[in-house]
């Protein structure tokens, strides 16, 4: 109905007598009844006061209370002042969508290394992993304590990131049984946590098992693993190994950072009070169907709580059929504190007939509810009581819920379901778990009520009897176990008394425009509504917004709608959350689009709410966050500052850290005199206190940036005040939720289709300015989304612009403050009958109106986003402002378009007042699109801006294009030059308007000319050089490419290559052209390189592009002064990024073409003579130092007195290998560098620097082998100290060549082409770049058991080494040790691809992984990648020189080429330009001999420090082993493990470098151990005899190698010791293999029956020997054990007695021994049984080599060779089952003689009674008979 059309009709409401308007807190005249509609003129901001106005009564009160803080609040209001600028708009924010969630790939890498001090007799322990639902296990190693496994396993999950967070990985390990394994301990801790480690990782740390059925015991064990977390894109970052000795576990638990490594368990109480608000319906379909017939007036729900955390879930009862459900239970959860999971997730079910069905669900991050500092700053989790809002799908009554996912957590709640009041509180367990009096004092305190709570007089304490929650009052075993407990409490009232407090929720629509056609048929409503308040189910408005609980819990219904009229008088708006419904419009020049037409009249929507008074949490938060917003803008500001003057930027950063410093304070000035009578809960004292603590130390940070107390760059203040931004929003989040989230839904045909969430602290009113929420009274642009999971390139719903202002109904007359002025308000009297409820909505009516020309100067735009399988995209740009939308032209596969097109939009009508339209005009939105010859045009990006508004009156000028930021989704899609502004047409002359330039034939206007970018002339020089790696194009390979360069509509071209194939270079190499750029550097519009192909019949393909945005990089700077370097220009090289790749090899090279080096310049000026200058910006660039080893290096070249032949001669024997008898080898030196690496690492630790995170990975593997142990070192490295340092050392890196020397990129640029559509999934894979060779590690497992079979495949142009049959049976860390020839000749085959296959018997081999070499950037790199500069000169040996080239040469070759003047060498020091190196020059061989001259190792140690050469130096690659990530191209990004490896290159027509290094695997050694057990002693006895209940053992010991079980030996029993001594003279012989050097023993077995080959795997080398009682009927009982590693063992005790525990736990250095150096061991060990003593073996271990061996064998037991005599036993020692009548002489005749003889004598008496008392009657009647 028309406005206008409002008939006066009489009110029927007989309370409608007289209708209040408060206006801006002023009373107005009262108007008579039947008037027409009310309306109130605002003719100025302040408003016209009339003398009879009084203030409203409510403002009064408050009034008084603002005085007395107005003094302080002046000088508080002038600091924060900064903070919020007056202004009518929201800030403009470019991007239009929020962050999506995304599913991502992640990869959990977890290895296990070993476990240690497993609790258990003779366990067979077995580690189980669990994530999620996926189970993995390793071996089941036998009869250990301490088993080794070093396995590695992988995981692979899908999801968005928050949920792989919550997700827990479980270790247990198992004692493995048959039937039923049994728990010895486990181990819990969730993704998010290792993912934010450094390096999003846990290395080789020891983690903590326990028993989750009873905390009380401590310890189960510990277990040493690695788990990493990766995604798309981490780099693995693999830290150094350490040496690992016994007493580090306690400081290598696996926590966290700053963790305490004692960890107390904790119980974690949630309490769940009540609910209030849930969604009504049922959700099952029974439920709708008797909704049907009964009417909706039962709240069909039955509501229950569901809590997780930590693995485990808690639930409470159902409430049946309750809305608004009381529960007062709470869940009780054990974990050790502090936890390693991090998220506590709530959620609130239905129970259905069917299924149950989530309703909400929220998550607390406890890292948000605590603080983990020390001393009395920290605080535990604490929360509440306090309520939380739940978020889930809107429902449209439908039958199923198509949005159920977002009430389990995925994704943004498109609407409020209710909220629920909780309390988390964690009491921390002293010793047992039993409940202490502290958690009842605890308990007590929690509940605000103080005497009241009957919860300790519960009959807990005293009584016995069971306490009302189910719990009797002994602990029950619950108590102990970490099972979740559920339990009703008790609450006293006071606990809910929260001031309830009206909220006023204002809101008025400016603009309803972008509105999507599929919607725009039927009539169109907004309904904003917060909490259940103003929300509109099927067409009816509830009330106002439902009702208010009253105490009593009876609605006072009487009562608020008494209130909700003197409201809706006071304010002269109606309380209505929904607008009028209308039907939209059909855009201007853009058919998609529909608005709705609020031209002069702007319609509000008024609703009131009830909500607690805990609004001072949001003012915190509110103030923080301007805070931070305020650095980040000045950040911003410094930045754009650094590029005009670094005065200027220096002075801007100390005056915004000032203000901070400032702000900082005046913050904890207002937060101290906060009233203490509101609801505080602990968590805000804490946050309190919190925020004080953080903002004084950000202070006094700040201040010593200021004040300079140490020196700092602009990029350091710049990084530090980024770190204090982080900190601040870390803050800003506030977990106890008050007021919920604002919602505006728009309904089509009242139904839900788009909305807008709010935060309600961001539109929250608060006199104070600081304190108000940054939108609150302002203009804001919401774009509209889809609930749930949207589309990619979904389009905007609609785009509003609302004023929205939420506050206490007591600050209502401040509302209407800062809307734009010039308004009425218009309030339609009630026409409806009585029946409606429904009020119709109140307007803003704004009379004047201006005319406006918008013109959009459309320039360009950079770096778009390709959207055609070409790679490139056709874009254009569709410009919508308010109701009309404009089109640019437009160009044609392009991703830089530059369209210099004005768009005019004529006679735009815009309502309000000049000044106001002038200062916050409305948005505009421009949107990009790909144009597509068939269907409809593909979105890819937008952007929104702000014109620049001129009025009639004033003068013009022209406006400065700029950047904006264009994002597509959450994607950076790049930029768009461009420029916006408003002119006003001015009444009196329609005509004055500035000049246009004029439109050419298509009528499309260019850009004027005093708008557009001052340009001049460059030009630019291109070398072209070649082209590699063209993958297919339209399944032809490409034979004929050739290349086009263009910038700025310009350009030059390439020769055509006639062969790909046989030659990829230009025979044309150097050209140019010229171009007009613009002057200032930051508009240069991008220059692009595209590749063609040519085919037959002249038809050309394009093969790929790439676009150069910053063409900065190659501006020429003038130099001045003498120039004695030749001009050099850049080589383009194109290169397609192809998932082939290349590998490395010893390469030769044919056709050296121009092995100098070049560069591009883009010179300004005319192309006049251009001034040659010397090496151009691009050739320094970073080359990252990478020498933190090589002070070390240098000082021992110094140091070092070498003879040029010494190697061979005084190296044979040296400790690398304590046999002493392995000669040195390539590998003794590989070692002797890992060792060195660690050391470098340890001194410098790179925690504080950023690596790249590339670093450290290589070692996994190398140190696997080195690892059990480095233990032997220590001792060895005492004595003969002298022969170490000689060791020659390479440099490994622990990540590809590539990124030490930076891609080699000096001499040529390389760029890669792109074709295809860019979108979510490739970004980022486009570089498919990858490596390899000798050793790799941490493969993915390939096939089904969780190993793999790796081996070698090289590729090189056309030749294919496969090295198949050199498999690795069953190894993810496989050592190679190969080396590979291969001819090559370049520019056809520059790209060497390695790749590790997995061999397969059946079927074809899987691809683990590949990675690809550039050789032709290393061949032709002035870092001299071809053969890396050795640590030392030697001529043979294992570090002999293998360069073609002796360093001699090189250095005079190096000095000719860079015009140095030198080498000029004298003896004893060579000279390189004026820097003069000293060093040993003369080199005696033997005493006899003459001394000889020799300038190579001097020149070597010049070339290794070739850097230090002053003016040219640069870095020259060592020799070294670079560690490659493999990729698979099916989990792009995702590394698959890594190779270590390298390439030499050598050059044809040089002469032949000499034989390759020998680097094959070094063989183990065959050894024989053979253990002589003589005797026992204090052997626990175990047995009882029957008859005399003496205890004796039969003993007898078992021995084996771990690893090697089925070679299990026993001696025989040496029965009935009755001092637990046993006599043995038995003999163990253990063959074995083991490789000294790196102290592993290597085992060879199959895993199990099936498997076809064996396995290799290397183990720490250890001796079990156990004690046992031998039982005849039953198994054998375990007595004890000793564990030996054969490395490192305690010394034996020389006798029995001086035997004892202490020997096995005081492992000092100093105590062991390792068998392989002493060769020989006699004496007494002890017997160990769960920590204690259990008996003593007096053994002898010999260890001989196999040839030893061979030559001189023993026998098994006491077997000839070498027979042993047989042990002297005493006579009792036999057994009872093979010698009766022997055991019934020794057991019982002996003890028992006497005893037995009486018994006999008894015997005889009583048989001589019996037959006497038998035959007694007989005998005296046959007396009597016979006579």
């Amino acid at each position: 109905m028309e406005p206008s059309a409002v008939a006066p009709q009489a009110h029927r409401h007989s309370y409608l007598h007289e209708v209040k308007g408060l206006f801006a807190g002023m009373k107005l005249k009262k108007k008579k009844k039947g008037e027409k509609g009310l309306t109130i003129a605002n003719k100025d901001a302040l408003g016209v006061h009339d003398g009879s106005e009084i203030l409203y009564h409510d403002t009064l009160g408050r009034q008084e209370e603002e005085e007395e803080d107005l003094m302080n609040s002046n000088a508080l209001s002038s600091v924060f002042a900064s903070l919020s600028p007056k202004r009518k708009r929201a800030k403009l924010v470019p991007r239009i969508h929020e962050d999506e969630m995304k599913s991502q790939n992640y990869q959990i890498a977890i290895t296990i290394i070993e476990a240690r001090q497993l609790v258990g007799e003779n366990i067979d322990p077995v580690v189980i992993i669990e994530i999620g639902d996926e189970k993995k296990q390793t071996t089941v190693k036998e009869g250990t304590n301490a088993p080794f496994y070093n396995e590695y396993f992988v995981f692979d999950f899908v999801g968005p990131q928050v949920f792989l967070f919550d997700k827990i990985i479980n270790i247990s390990v198992m004692h493995h049984k048959l039937i039923g394994s049994v728990l010895i301990g486990s181990f819990k801790v969730d993704l998010g946590t290792v993912y934010s480690q450094p390096g999003h990782h846990f290395c080789d740390k020891w983690a903590l098992l326990t028993d989750p059925a009873d905390i009380r015991t401590g310890a189960k064990g510990y277990l040493k693993c690695d788990i990493s977390v990766t995604g798309k894109g981490d780099m693995i970052q693999a830290t150094q190994k350490t040496a690992d000795t016994e007493e580090q576990i306690e400081k290598n638990l696996l926590i966290p950072k700053g963790f305490p490594s004692e960890r107390p368990w904790a119980r974690f109480y949630v309490r769940i009070y009540r609910a209030e608000g849930l969604p009504k319906m049922n959700s099952s379909i029974m439920a709708n169907v008797t909704k049907a017939f009964i009417g909706d007036s039962k709240d069909l729900v039955d509501p229950y709580v569901v809590v997780m955390f930590a693995g485990q879930m808690g639930r409470t009862t159902v409430q049946k059929n309750c809305a608004d459900p009381v529960w007062h239970e709470q869940i009780i959860f054990k974990e050790m504190f502090p936890p390693l999971c991090r998220r506590v997730k709530i959620q609130v079910w239905d129970e259905g007939s069917m299924n149950d069905v989530a309703l909400a669900t929220h998550f607390i991050d406890l890292k948000k509810i605590s603080n983990e500092q020390d001393g009395d700053k920290g605080f535990l989790p604490t929360f509440g009581p306090a309520w939380i809002n739940l978020y889930g799908s809107a429902r449209n009554h439908s039958l199923m819920d198509d949005h159920q996912e977002l009430n389990e957590g995925f994704g943004e709640g498109a609407s409020f379901r209710g909220r629920l009041f909780i309390e988390i509180a964690v009491e921390i367990l002293s010793g047992g778990a039993r409940e202490s009096k502290f958690s009842r004092i605890i308990k007590d305190i929690k509940l605000p009520s103080k005497d009241k709570d009957s919860k300790a007089s519960k009959g807990k304490d005293k009584t016995d009897k069971a306490g009302e929650d189910g719990k009797s009052a002994s602990p029950s075993d619950k108590t102990n176990s970490t099972e979740v407990e559920v339990e009703p409490f008790d609450v006293s009232s006071e606990i809910y008394e929260e001031k309830i407090e009206d909220f006023l929720l204002f809101g008025t629509f400016f603009e309803a425009t972008m509105i999507d056609r599929k919607i725009g048929d039927k009539p169109i409503t907004f309904e904003v509504s917060v909490g259940n308040f103003g929300r509109v189910t099927d067409g009816v408005s509830v009330g106002a917004g439902g009702k208010k609980k009253a105490r009593g819990g009876e609605v006072e219904e009487s009562l608020l709608h008494e209130r909700e009229d003197e409201i809706s008088h006071d304010l002269g708006v109606p309380l209505i959350s929904t607008t009028h419904p209308e039907k939209p419009l059909i855009t201007g020049g853009n058919r998609n689009y529909q608005y709705l037409p609020y031209d002069e009249r702007k319609p509000c929507i008024c609703v009131k709410s009830f909500w607690g008074n805990q609004t001072f949490r949001l003012y915190s938060s509110n103030t923080l966050e301007k805070m931070a917003d305020h650095l980040e803008e000045s950040l911003e500001q410094v930045k754009d500052l650094i590029k005009v003057s670094e005065i200027e930027s220096e002075e801007k950063m100390r005056t915004t850290l000032s203000d901070f410093i400032n702000q900082s304070r005046a913050f904890i000035t207002v937060a101290e005199k906060k009233p203490k009578g509101l609801n505080y809960t602990t968590l805000d004292k804490k946050r309190l206190l919190l925020f004080r603590q953080e903002l004084e130390a950000l202070a006094n940070d700040a201040k010593g940036i200021v004040q300079q107390q140490k020196k700092m760059s602009l990029d350091e203040m710049i990084r530090e005040t980024q770190i204090f931004i982080d900190k601040i929003r870390f803050l800003v989040d506030e977990p106890q939720n008050t007021v919920p989230d604002v919602f505006i839904w728009m309904l089509s045909n009242n139904k839900r289709v788009a909305y807008a969430r709010v935060p309600a602290k961001h539109i929250l009113y608060s006199p104070e300015e600081e304190q108000k929420g940054k939108d609150c009274g302002k203009i804001k642009t919401h774009f509209l989304k889809l609930p749930g999971k949207r589309p990619l390139g979904w389009t905007v719903q609609a785009k509003v612009d609302v004023f929205l202002w939420l506050g206490p109904a007591s600050y209502a007359h401040s509302i209407m403050e800062n809307l734009p002025v010039g308004y009425e308000t218009e309030v339609p009297s009630n026409t409806a009958s009585e029946h409606s409820i429904v009020p119709s909505p109140a307007c803003l009516r704004y009379k004047t109106t201006h005319l406006f020309q918008l013109r959009a100067h459309m320039y360009q735009a950079r770096g778009l986003i390709a959207a055609d399988s070409t790679g490139l995209s056709d874009p254009f740009a569709k410009v919508t402002f308010t109701s009309y939308c404009q089109t640019t032209k437009i160009i044609s596969q392009t991703l830089s378009p530059t369209w210099n097109q004005m768009l005019l939009f004529n006679g735009i009508v815009l309502h309000g007042d000049g000044k106001e339209i002038a200062q916050f005009p409305p948005e505009i939105v421009i949107e990009l699109y790909d144009d597509d010859a068939v269907g409809k045009a593909e979105y890819i990006g937008s952007t929104v801006a702000a014109p620049v508004v001129r009025l009639a009156d004033q003068k013009y000028e022209p406006p400065k294009l700029s950047y904006h930021p264009v994002y597509c989704g959450n994607l950076s899609g790049g930029d768009l030059l461009a420029a916006f502004e408003l002119l006003e047409i001015p009444d009196s002359d329609p005509d004055r308007l500035p000049p246009v330039d004029p439109p050419d034939v298509s009528q499309i206007y260019p850009v004027p000319a005093n708008i557009r970018p001052v340009l001049s002339k460059y030009r630019v020089e291109v070398l072209f050089w070649g082209v590699r790696e063209l993958k297919k194009v339209q399944l032809l390979s490409v034979d004929r490419p050739q290349v086009f360069i263009e910038c700025a509509g310009k350009g030059v071209k390439s020769s055509v290559i006639q062969s790909y194939k046989k030659n990829p270079n230009f025979n044309v190499l150097a050209d140019w052209f010229e171009v007009e750029l613009p002057e200032n550097e930051l508009l240069h519009p991008p220059l692009s390189i595209c590749v063609v192909d040519w085919r037959a019949f002249g038809r050309s393909t394009l093969v790929g592009t790439h676009t150069i945005n910053c063409l900065k990089q190659f501006l020429c700077k003038e130099q001045l002064g003498p120039q004695a370097t030749p001009r050099r220009l850049d080589i383009i090289e194109t290169e397609k990024a192809s998932p082939e790749s290349s590998q490395p090899a010893d390469l030769s090279q044919e056709e050296p073409i121009l092995a100098d080096h070049i560069y591009a310049e883009v010179e300004q000026g005319k192309c006049t003579v251009i001034e040659p200058e010397p090496v151009p910006a691009t050739l320094p660039a970073a080359e990252p130092e990478h020498s933190t080893s090589e002070p070390a290096k240098d000082g021992k070249h110094k140091d070092r007195k070498k003879s040029v032949q010494r190697s061979t001669k005084r190296r044979k024997r040296t400790i690398a290998d304590e046999s002493a008898e392995n000669v040195i080898d390539w590998w003794s030196k590989y070692y002797a560098s890992v060792l060195k690496m660690q050391k470098v690492k340890d001194i410098f630790p790179s925690d504080g620097k950023t690596e790249d995170h590339k670093q450290t990975s290589g070692h996994i593997a190398l140190i696997i082998e080195e690892e059990p142990d480095k233990r032997k070192d220590k001792t060895f490295k005492r004595k003969p100290q002298e022969t170490t340092p000689n060791l020659a050392t390479l440099q490994i890196y622990e990540g590809d060549l590539e990124s030490e020397f930076n891609n080699f990129e000096d001499w040529v640029k390389t760029f890669h082409l792109l074709r295809g559509k860019s979108n979510d999934e490739v970004h980022g894979d486009s570089e498919d770049r990858i490596i390899g060779k000798f050793k790799a590690f941490n493969l993915s497992p390939a096939d089904p058991d969780g190993k793999s079979d790796p081996y070698i495949v090289l590729r090189l142009g056309n030749t294919e080494i496969k090295d198949r049959e050199n498999y690795i049976p069953k190894q993810l860390n496989p050592v190679f040790g190969r080396s590979f020839e291969i001819q090559a000749t370049f520019p056809k085959d520059s790209l060497l691809t390695v790749l590790i296959y997995d061999h397969d018997f059946v079927g074809t081999d899987d691809l683990i992984g590949e990675t690809k070499i550039d050789l032709e950037n290393r061949f032709y790199s002035r870092h001299r990648a071809t053969c890396g500069l050795q640590s030392q000169y030697e001529i043979e040996g294992y570090n002999a020189w293998r360069d073609a080239t002796k360093p001699s040469e090189i250095l005079t070759k190096l000095c000719k080429d860079y015009r140095i003047n030198g080498p000029f060498m004298r003896p004893g020091e060579i000279q390189v330009g004026t820097k003069v190196f000293k060093g040993q020059t003369v080199f005696t061989e033997d005493e006899n001999e003459e001394p000889v001259e020799s300038y190579e190792h001097l020149s070597l140690k010049v070339l290794r420090a070739w850097e230090e050469i002053p003016g040219v130096g640069f870095k020259l690659v060592p020799e070294h082993i670079e560690t490659r990530p493999l990729y698979h191209k099916d989990k792009p990004g995702m590394e698959q493990g890594r190779v270590q490896m390298w390439v030499d290159i050598f050059p044809k027509d040089m002469p032949l470098p000499g034989p390759p290094v020998d680097i094959s695997p070094r063989k183990p050694k065959g050894y024989e151990l053979r253990v002589i057990i003589w005797n026992t002693e204090d052997v626990i006895l175990e047995d009882e005899n029957i008859f005399t209940g003496q205890k004796s053992s039969d003993i007898y010991v078992k021995g084996w190698i771990k690893g090697l079980e089925e070679d299990k030996q026993e001696t025989d029993v040496h029965y009935n010791s009755l001092t637990g001594e046993g006599n043995f003279n038995w003999r163990f012989v253990f063959p074995f293999h083991y490789l000294p050097a790196e102290k592993q023993m290597v085992v060879s077995k199959r895993e199990n029956i099936f498997s076809l080959e064996k396995t290799e795997r290397k183990i720490p080398a250890e001796l079990v020997l156990q004690v046992w009682d031998f039982e005849r009927l039953s198994s054998d009982d375990f007595l004890g054990t000793l564990e030996l590693n054969l490395n490192g063992f305690h010394r034996a005790a020389k006798t029995a007695k001086s035997c004892d525990l202490g020997m096995a736990v005081a492992m000092s250095e100093e105590n062991k021994i390792s068998i392989f150096q002493q060769k020989r061991v006699r004496g007494w060990w002890p017997f160990i049984k769960a920590g204690e003593l259990t008996g003593k073996v007096e053994a002898e271990f010999h260890l001989v080599t196999a040839e030893e061996a061979e030559k001189n064998p023993v026998g098994k037991a006491r077997k000839e060779p070498e027979p042993l005599e047989k042990p002297n036993r005493p006579d009792t020692s036999f057994s009872w089952f093979v010698n009766p009548f022997k055991c019934l002489y020794h057991l019982i005749w002996r003890n028992y003689k006497k005893y037995i003889i009486i018994g006999i004598i008894l015997l005889i008496l009583v048989v001589f009674l019996v037959l006497f008392i038998y035959t007694m009657p007989g005998a005296i009647s046959n007396k009597i008979i016979v006579g």
